[in-house]
């Protein structure tokens, strides 16, 4: 395909029927997906802006539109009502797997930024920190943030290591000495150098992953990793999985609506959403339910560390409270909780939540002989079969661990691995889950019993292997040349990856940075607007009113209980 034969919105419909609605990966999907998915239009540039060679416009705009046409079936047999006509700039879709970069809180007053290096101190005014390791954000010392990158083995291979909030394990393991003189990412990164270069890969894997259960991995090819037994193991699901468990007990049937207000304008209205979740893809389910009037509480912890910055965005539609699950009377809180929600979303590591009674056997038992079933999606890294699902991970880990990293990298003529930056796998993970949770909500009504959802970093990495792909060599060409040629190298982390790109797209790849894509958002919650992006998927008849019951805030300002009126703006 050439450049003058290329367009994005093209190319994002015929993902969504042939790779998304088609792939016979997705055949649990309801029947009716097909007829659905015919109603989702998508506009836009025809050629890419952001400096990636993988499509990752094509993938977020392929995603979401799946999203719109399972609500489309779920809209179709709850309410009875025609598929609605829904519209997806692809432009505007961009912006999605870039939000945590773009808000703006109190646009017409102080103007506070997500970008701490400035005045963190107004920032934490509304979203105090929960960096209890001190492993995060701009005060950080350069040499703890090198903890986060790639690194060349003593047998000639590359590993990622990862800091995973908190950068003190993976300095033991490696035995590293301190550089608290070093100024930059680059710099800083030569003590770990040192050290790596002294292992094997494979051994380090099993010291990093085994002993010390850090996040880490072999930065692997497409080849070896769909070769690896892990590879293999997990090749057969596509974006998601979807389990009945089956319960005669458990009557077929929707969750309570609250009369009046679950209707097609907000169809998920009522919907009570359980959330145990960190980082990016997890709370994204949550959030992709909230936006259709869903009620989420997520329970967080005062003693377990968070990337506080990511509320700004991740937490619309939520409400936030802390639980201590080492005291027994939050422990019986949270079964009190669980047993009121029609969700679970758990994205903490596998055995995290089980440590405390809280994994999926646990609280499947909890509904065990209730006449309504559960649905209950879990994510993790790798996927959840193969001798690597228990190990812990994030987006950087999921790309070099299944080749992602190494074909950035030889799009730019190296011979090293690059992790890409911008967050697209973790919020099309997060997307992807919140599809399975409409399907199993869908299914649910049908069949009763209960459902679970298996999501992963790897599942969605997969796919953008096998299915989305890479530009066509005369597109990457054309869009790299754009940005002169620049080149990345292996030991550039997000620290490094994250600034430099998003400057780029400001200079030269503005038509995604589009005004109108933008809102002001109003939030109770802190008591000041932001400024952030709209939602995705734009209903052309205005039936369907995109939106969130609350606002965002930080972690622990609410009781954690359900409240009785599901606008309450504050649990207290």
């Amino acid at each position: 395909m050439t450049v003058d034969s290329y367009s994005i919105p093209a190319e994002s419909k015929k993902l969504l029927h042939d790779e998304l609605v088609n792939n016979k990966l997705h055949n649990s999907a309801p029947k009716e997906i097909r007829e659905a998915a015919k109603y989702i239009h998508y506009t836009g540039s025809r050629l890419p802006v952001v400096p990636i060679n993988w499509r990752f416009a094509e993938s977020v705009a392929a995603v979401k539109g799946y999203y719109g046409a399972m609500l489309n079936v779920l809209l179709k047999k709850k309410y009875g009502i025609p598929y609605q006509s829904i519209s997806i700039n692809t432009d505007h879709a961009q912006l999605f797997f870039m939000s945590i970069m773009l808000p703006t809180i109190d646009p017409y007053g102080e103007k506070i930024t997500t970008n701490l290096t400035v005045n963190p101190e107004l920032f934490e005014k509304y979203f105090p920190s929960c960096d209890i390791h001190d492993s995060m954000g701009p005060h950080v010392p350069a040499f703890d943030r090198a903890c986060t990158n790639i690194y060349k083995t003593q047998d000639g291979r590359f590993y990622h290591l990862h800091l995973s909030m908190n950068h003190r394990p993976t300095q033991e393991a490696l035995r590293v000495e301190r550089d608290d003189e070093a100024k930059d990412i680059p710099s800083a990164s030569r003590k770990y150098q040192e050290r790596v270069s002294e292992w094997d890969a494979l051994a380090l894997d099993e010291l990093i992953n085994e002993k010390y259960r850090q996040a880490g991995t072999v930065c692997l090819t497409i080849e070896e990793y769909f070769a690896s037994s892990h590879g293999k193991a997990n090749a057969h699901v596509g974006l998601f999985e979807v389990h009945h468990i089956v319960n005669e007990k458990q009557k077929a049937g929707w969750w309570t609506p609250v009369e009046g207000k679950t209707t097609p304008s907000r169809p998920l209205f009522g919907l009570k959403v359980l959330e145990f979740t960190r980082a990016v893809a997890s709370p994204i389910m949550g959030k992709e339910l909230a936006e259709y009037g869903a009620s989420v509480l997520r329970i967080t912890s005062p003693k377990v560390a968070d990337i506080t910055v990511l509320n700004v965005e991740m937490g619309w539609g939520k409400w936030n409270a802390h639980l201590e699950l080492t005291k027994e009377e939050d422990r019986d809180q949270l079964r009190a909780l669980i047993q009121e929600s029609d969700v679970v979303i758990d994205g903490y590591r596998p055995g995290a939540m089980e440590k405390w009674g809280f994994g999926k056997d646990d609280i499947l038992a909890l509904f065990e002989n209730k006449d309504r079933g559960i649905v209950y999606a879990r994510l993790n890294s790798y996927g959840w079969y193969g001798p690597w699902a228990h190990r812990s991970g994030w987006q950087h880990i999921a790309d070099a661990n299944t080749g992602i990293a190494w074909e950035f990298g030889r799009s730019m003529g190296l011979d090293e691995p690059v992790s890409p930056p911008f967050p697209n796998a973790d919020f099309c993970t997060g997307v992807g889950g919140s599809i399975g949770i409409l399907q199993a909500l869908v299914q649910k009504a049908e069949f009763g019993g209960s459902f679970v959802i298996d999501v992963a970093l790897n599942y969605f990495a997969q796919w953008l292997i096998r299915s989305c792909g890479v530009y066509p060599p005369g597109v990457w060409d054309m869009l790299w040349a754009k940005y002169d040629r620049a080149v990345s190298r292996s030991t550039d982390n997000m620290n490094v990856l994250l600034p430099r790109f998003m400057q780029m797209v400001k200079e030269k790849g503005t038509v995604v940075l589009n005004p109108e894509f933008f809102e002001d958002r109003e939030d109770k919650a802190i008591g000041v607007p932001i400024r952030t992006i709209k939602p995705v998927l734009s209903f052309t008849d205005c039936l369907v009113k995109p939106g969130y019951n609350v606002g965002t805030r930080a972690n622990g300002v609410d009781k954690a209980r359900w409240p009785k009126d599901l606008l309450t703006e504050v649990v207290v």
